[in-house]
């Protein structure tokens, strides 16, 4: 369904949240970094001022090291189709990808597609190694909404693309205990012991999810606020901390580096080793997802955090 395009309509004063959470999000599911977001200046090469200014657009890369992306264009084109396929619910208004010649190619909102350009119409073609995007003014501002589109088509987000949690502001009437975000204490550590959280007394972000999943696992109300009905589950059933986990699995034997890079678009037996030691589904395809638990394994070991499976990763893994 078409809709109308808004282009540049005003600057903002700042970066806008919903707009920060596409960007963090494209780089978190799909490798291609935040090259910049919110601006004020004038268009490359012209006289007219950038959607940058209004806070709503965004330039993501899949340049490789020593910058974050993947070096791999299949990224780019990955996050091109998530986008444009989930267009109305990101409120999605432009997409520009640099890379394919003669000289790129743009989506509009108020075509629903794609047209491959046949002059410059852009600056950075071909070749451009990252793409460009423009949403809505109300998806701009709504970056609950933004990431619930994410997690909803290809899982949970790691925890540095996800908003923080919006505090009540106090307990309602005769509510107690109410612990949430912000909350601190030997109440708070009590119930990390319980859901199995780190035990610091601090309730985060963490903390909070790790509390909707007990609740969810207790078919209770799924809010991350620890309150009366939670509280009372526990005094009524004596559910208490769970068990520990199990020992880790010795490691298996070494097996040889398979000669070439794994990353977006790779597929195989070698894959599925990957997935299956990094926790991703083991169906062969190395999606944006498989490239998601990669670096969040490279970033637990101290590794590069680029996605991509080479011999250093490889090494580690196995």
């Amino acid at each position: 369904m078409s809709r109308d395009y808004t282009g540049w309509d005003y600057n903002a004063t700042g970066k806008r949240a919903g707009a920060e959470a596409l960007s963090k999000c494209l780089e978190a599911y799909f490798g291609v970094w935040n090259n910049g977001t919110w601006g004020v200046r004038n268009m490359r090469g012209k006289g007219k001022p950038s959607v940058h200014g209004t806070g709503r657009a965004g330039d993501n890369s899949w340049r490789g090291a020593p910058y974050r992306g993947t070096g791999n264009y299949d990224s780019a084109k990955a996050a091109c189709e998530f986008l444009v396929e989930h267009a109305d619910e990101l409120g999605l208004e432009f997409l520009c990808d640099y890379f394919p010649k003669p000289w790129g190619r743009g989506w509009r909102c108020d075509r629903n597609a794609w047209q491959d350009y046949t002059k410059k119409t852009v600056s950075g073609t071909p070749g451009g190694d990252w793409i460009h995007w423009e949403i809505s003014n109300e998806t701009a501002d709504d970056p609950d909404r933004i990431v619930k589109v994410f997690e909803d088509a290809l899982g949970p987000a790691p925890e540095e693309v996800k908003v923080p949690a919006k505090k009540t502001p106090k307990a309602p009437a005769g509510k107690k205990p109410w612990l949430q975000v912000g909350s601190k204490g030997a109440e708070v550590k009590k119930v990390q012991e319980i859901v199995g959280a780190t035990a610091d007394g601090d309730y985060g972000p963490k903390t909070e999810q790790a509390v909707k999943n007990w609740q969810a696992e207790h078919d209770l109300h799924v809010d991350g606020i620890w309150g009366p009905g939670s509280d009372g589950h526990v005094n009524d059933c004596d559910h208490g901390a769970p068990e520990p986990a199990a020992a880790p699995a010795p490691a298996p034997a070494a097996n040889p580096f398979p000669g070439e890079s794994l990353q977006i678009g790779s597929t195989g037996k070698y894959v599925i080793m990957v997935q299956k030691k990094v926790g991703a589904k083991p169906d062969g395809r190395f999606g944006p997802v498989t490239a998601r638990s990669v670096r969040k394994y490279q970033r637990n070991a101290g590794l590069t955090v680029d996605g991509v499976v080479g011999p250093k990763t490889w090494g580690h893994m196995f």
